[in-house]
């Protein structure tokens, strides 16, 4: 019997350009659905959005791969507007790789490199289970935030680091 290894390895911004197809790839087989149907969460809306994160300071990303398939990535960067911390901002698993404790290897990966003193995430109001597991992560419930004209509702979820 063989058994695939699990990788999780870390990227800068520098390295961005090896990654970028990845990021996209993975995004359009987690949001299938709602790129069809919700201009927010249509390609053409996160390739912005992903340029506005990969050009802030800090940005860095963590890709889980098992085997030669990748299972997903996180990613985030240092807040322009708000000192000490590090906004995360994409924490996603392809549907296979779920319920195995993928995201929160990389998501730890991720936390590992970072200096600054707190972790900060949106979470759509209507996910209420992916909230939860942020709050068994240590994350706690911090308020609302509606962060773009035609996003949905995110609850702030903020997890101490120092």
């Amino acid at each position: 019997m063989t058994v695939d290894l699990l990788t999780i390895t870390y990227y800068t911004r520098e390295r961005l350009p090896e990654i970028r197809d990845t990021i996209l790839d993975v995004y359009a087989d987690v949001y299938a659905d709602e790129v069809a149907t919700n201009p927010f969460f249509s390609m053409d809306r996160f390739e912005e959005r992903l340029q506005g994160h990969t050009s802030a300071p800090g940005w860095s990303c963590a890709v889980a791969q098992v085997g030669d398939q990748v299972a997903g990535y996180t990613y985030g960067f240092t807040a322009r507007d708000e000192a000490g911390t590090f906004k995360l901002c994409e924490n996603m698993l392809r549907p296979t790789w779920r319920k195995r404790g993928i995201a929160k290897l990389m998501h730890d990966e991720l936390v590992a490199q970072r200096t600054e003193e707190r972790i900060q995430l949106l979470v759509r109001r209507e996910r209420p289970r992916l909230r939860a597991m942020y709050e068994r992560w240590g994350y706690e419930h911090a308020g609302e935030k509606l962060p773009f004209p035609d996003s949905p509702l995110y609850d702030v979820m903020v997890l101490p680091l120092r």
